[in-house]
């Protein structure tokens, strides 16, 4: 039996990237992204949604040097599950985070065109993901 797990998201970062460096010496950023609730049928604002992100090597340098707080991004992934036993109640607990494949900063794709940098129509997030992905490396580097 065939298993998914993919996740596709765009929004805007929380807070600043902060990439750290591992004695492996492999690079690691964790961030937040708040996506847009959308709009319910009434035509009120949905609630936000903010997920708790990180992304590896040359992808989270690349992503740092070019994104801040409130840039809009755009990443794809995988959810990842830990699981550990609170030393202090002994009860199970567990986060899921997206770990991020690869990231854009979208204002970075479209330079100044567009109001914002932001795309206008799901066409051009698909064109902004299949452009990269015959033209750059695994690890966040021009091919």
């Amino acid at each position: 039996m065939p298993f998914l797990n993919a996740v596709h998201l765009m929004g805007h970062l929380t807070d600043d990237l902060e990439v750290r460096h591992l004695p492996s010496g492999n690079a690691v950023a964790n961030f937040s992204v708040g996506v847009n609730g959308g709009r319910s049928k009434d035509g009120k604002p949905g609630k936000g949604q903010f997920f708790d992100c990180e992304i590896w090597d040359g992808w989270a340098q690349n992503l740092a040097k070019t994104a801040r707080k409130g840039a809009l991004v755009v990443l794809e992934g995988r959810l990842v599950q830990d699981r550990w036993v609170d030393a202090k109640t002994n009860q199970t607990r567990s986060r899921v985070r997206v770990r991020a494949h690869r990231a854009f900063h979208v204002q970075a794709q479209y330079g100044d065109s567009r109001p914002g940098g932001e795309p206008t129509s799901l066409e051009d997030e698909e064109r902004l993901f299949s452009s990269h992905a015959n033209s750059e490396s695994a690890d966040g580097t021009d091919g």
